[in-house]
Parts: C-alpha cells; sequence; structure tokens
C-alpha cells in the first residue's frame, strides 16, 4: 500500500460533479483557497468529497491553496483537459499502472481487488472509487477494457432490486411474486459517510462542520493504516 493511500482515500465524488466544478471556476475564476463557501448551495457531502478529491489528486495542499496545475486545468478549454486529466489520473493513481497491470484487460473483479488492497475500502465507497477513475480515464482518453466500462455496482440501490415482476400495473405497489428470492438487506453506509451527509444539514454551522470533517479524515486514515497493517 502506497504512503499516500495511509492518510488520504481516492476521490469517491462523482467524475460529473467533479466536472462541473471545475466549469463553474472556469466561468467565474479559480480563489486564493478552495473551501466548503466556493460552492454556494451545494450540499456539505457535495463540497468536501470534492474537496477530499482534489487534496488527493494533489491539486490543491492541506490548506486549499490552488496548485498551478490546477489553475491551468480550470482555465483549460474541454478539448485541452484530456492530456491534462491522463497525467494527474496516472498520478494519482500509480499502482494501477504499475508494470503488468492491464487496464485494457482487467475485470471488474480484479479491479475491485485492487481497491480494497490498495486502499482498504469496503461496499458502495469501491463503488465511487471505481465510477470517478473510469469517468476520469475516459475524460483523458486511457484505454479501458470493456469488463471496466460495464462494470455493475456492488451496493445496488433499493430501487434497482426491484424486479419488474414486484412491481403491480398501476406502479404504485410493490408485490412480491413467490417465485422471487427475497431482496438482500441494504448495506450501511460508512461511518465517514454518515458524517459527511451530516454536514449538509442546515443547523450545523462552520466550526462544526470543520470539526467532523476532521473526524471524517480520522476514520479514513485509520481504516487505511488497518489495511495496510493487514496487508503485511
Amino acid at each position: 500500500m502506497s504512503e499516500r493511500t495511509k492518510t488520504l482515500s481516492p476521490p469517491y465524488a462523482t467524475f460529473g460533479a467533479f466536472v462541473s466544478f471545475l466549469n463553474k471556476l472556469r466561468d467565474t475564476n479559480v480563489p486564493s483557497r478552495i473551501d466548503p463557501t466556493v460552492f454556494g448551495n451545494a450540499s456539505g457531502s457535495l463540497a468536501y468529497s470534492i474537496i477530499s478529491a482534489l487534496k488527493y489528486l494533489k491539486l490543491i495542499d492541506d490548506g486549499g491553496i490552488p496548485s498551478q496545475e490546477f489553475i491551468v486545468l480550470v482555465k483549460a478549454a474541454d478539448e485541452a483537459r484530456g492530456e491534462l486529466f491522463a497525467k494527474i489520473v496516472r498520478r494519482g493513481y500509480p499502482s494501477l499502472f504499475e508494470p503488468g497491470i492491464d487496464l485494457t484487460l482487467m475485470t471488474a473483479g480484479q479491479f475491485d481487488e485492487h481497491v480494497r488492497n490498495e486502499f482498504g475500502a469496503a461496499g458502495s465507497t469501491v463503488d465511487k472509487i471505481a465510477l470517478f477513475f473510469v469517468g476520469g480515464c475516459k475524460a483523458a482518453g486511457i484505454p479501458l477494457s470493456t469488463h471496466l466500462l460495464n462494470r455493475k455496482p456492488i451496493a445496488t440501490s433499493s430501487a434497482a432490486k426491484k424486479s419488474a415482476k414486484q412491481r403491480k400495473r398501476d406502479g404504485t405497489e410493490d408485490e412480491l411474486d413467490e417465485d422471487d428470492p427475497p431482496p438482500p438487506a441494504p448495506q450501511a453506509k460508512a461511518l465517514e459517510y454518515q458524517l459527511i451527509d451530516l454536514m449538509s444539514e442546515p443547523d450545523i454551522d462552520e466550526p462544526t462542520k470543520q470539526s467532523i470533517w476532521s473526524l471524517v479524515q480520522y476514520l479514513t486514515a485509520r481504516k487505511a493504516k488497518k489495511a495496510a497493517s493487514n496487508d503485511e
């Protein structure tokens, strides 16, 4: 496990939201610091997930100060961002670009195993990491296998668990067919993600948000450290 994964988790924001944030700054300006206040009315969970992604990718420092590379990425035209994203993705996920690893042949199962072993991720977190990585590779023009491009989520939503048989014709109530197996129990969110969701509550002030964020970072680092010790 790399040194970075012991202290930071790879991006788990949606890649679309990440790019939308870049475009928002391109339409306005790049502030001297990236903090939750620059996200306007966006939820706290969205803001902190993008800030976490920027820190992991070394586009801002621990204090939120943008790097020159980040400023260039923001100001670049859409067609010019591919080469920039390629450099950022390769640097951000070095273990996935090591000799002997071929992303054009990798299966979804192999990718999930790599993410669990390298980053100590589990459950829906693996899905979020995978979605951002795939989105970044597409934007960078990095070729991926069809298995990765068509990867199915590990933790499916409750709506996805409902089969066509389970829905009545009027669509208002669910009906379980006796031939259908019972749906699996939904997987609880990891504590750090529950805390991130908590930060979006309207009655939480900024100092409290900062305290919660510090706790999220501690929990993330502790999980990575535990995973690292298990690998030794």
